[in-house]
């Protein structure tokens, strides 16, 4: 408890300004920065994610502010069985579940029996329960992240990009559906990591930021002008567009001699001039 050691942001403005700088330099806390808009690099961006999912249901359903639907949705996200650890956050953090409104039922149909127990005895049994738990929940954590690993693997494909070379972005927060996916193009600055790139946007001054490789594509620049390279005569040298000129039908009946046609046609002498 009390000033982290350290504090992971995604190079939000509230972490980057002077004074935030001035008062993590003063107390020894230890900044480091995520790439934006990709949450799997920052657990706690991707629990905000989940909330704000469940508070979408809520509002759908009730149609309140989101801040009061905010005090139910913490409690079940923190009593909730998680399938990377197998317990809940309050198991791991408190050595015991919360009591839901569920419990409070069980406890008012079953009336448990309190245990008779000295609080010397209560304190080694809830120690070496945590223990045990947060054990089990990082082997289940190694197990679940090597599994998802291995069927993420099966279908990826390994991308790089080198510095200054041209990239799309992938526009994470669109205005409505029609508007455009990928904004750009930007110019790779350097590589920090194997999926992390520093980009400098066209046309904005001394505007870079960290992206992760699933957020940006190869820029193709669409050729203006497409001309024709003949090797005679000269090398190499450039040709005009030519004119092509296409035959098209004329619809004057003079043009057409329609008493030959009938001569090589395979039905001459079997129609009557009638039928013809």
């Amino acid at each position: 408890m009390g000033f982290p050691r350290e504090i992971q942001s995604d190079s939000g403005t509230s972490f980057t300004s002077f004074l935030s700088m001035e008062f993590f330099d003063r107390f020894g806390i230890k900044v480091t920065h995520s790439s934006v808009h990709h949450p799997q690099s920052n657990p706690v961006e991707r629990f905000h994610r989940t909330i704000k999912r469940m508070l979408k249901v809520l509002l759908f359903e009730s149609g309140q502010d989101w801040e009061k639907n905010l005090l139910a949705t913490l409690p079940a996200l923190r009593t909730i069985t998680h399938d990377s650890t197998g317990f809940s956050p309050a198991l791991l953090v408190h050595g015991k579940n919360l009591r839901t409104p569920e419990v409070l039922l069980y406890e008012h149909w079953v009336r448990p029996q309190e245990e008779d127990s000295t609080v010397t005895e209560y304190i080694f049994d809830l120690i070496n329960r945590m223990r045990h738990c947060q054990e089990l929940a990082v082997t289940t954590m190694t197990e679940t992240r090597d599994k998802r690993k291995t069927w993420y693997d099966k279908n990826a494909v390994k991308r790089e990009f080198r510095v200054e070379e041209l990239v799309l972005v992938l526009a994470t927060s669109e205005p409505n559906k029609m508007a455009v996916q990928w904004t750009g193009p930007g110019v790779i600055e350097s590589q920090l990591s194997e999926s992390n790139y520093i980009v400098r946007m066209e046309g904005k001054k001394d505007k870079t930021q960290i992206y992760h490789i699933n957020l940006l594509k190869p820029y193709h620049q669409r050729l203006e002008r497409v001309n024709l390279l003949v090797n005679g005569g000269e090398e190499n040298q450039e040709r005009e567009t030519m004119e092509l000129t296409i035959p098209y039908p004329v619809s004057d009946p003079n043009i057409y001699d329609f008493e030959r046609i009938k001569a090589d046609s395979p039905l001459e002498g079997r129609l009557s001039p009638t039928e013809i």
